[in-house]
């Protein structure tokens, strides 16, 4: 996900702006910390940690949930554009 910062931030635009979500949610592999690490760049918010949530090939993981908000997203944006 970190080499894809540019495309999710264009998909999160088009979310916002032409759908008019109000909220964006994520679930992640804990392990995973370059996601981790990119979701939280875009402005997500770590949310919620769910233990032993799924069972992949015989193996518990647990997960974690972020969430990102319209007005979060809009003013970051509004921050790095001046």
């Amino acid at each position: 996900m970190a080499r894809n910062i540019s495309s999710v931030s264009r998909m999160l635009d088009w979310g916002f702006d032409e759908l008019d979500l109000n909220r964006v949610e994520a679930d992640i592999d804990p392990r995973n910390a370059p996601s981790a690490r990119a979701l939280e760049r875009l402005g997500f918010t770590r949310e919620g940690h769910l233990r032993e949530r799924w069972i992949v090939g015989g193996e518990i993981s647990d997960s974690w949930i972020y969430g990102l908000l319209a007005r979060e997203w809009r003013a970051a944006r509004t921050g790095a554009n001046g």
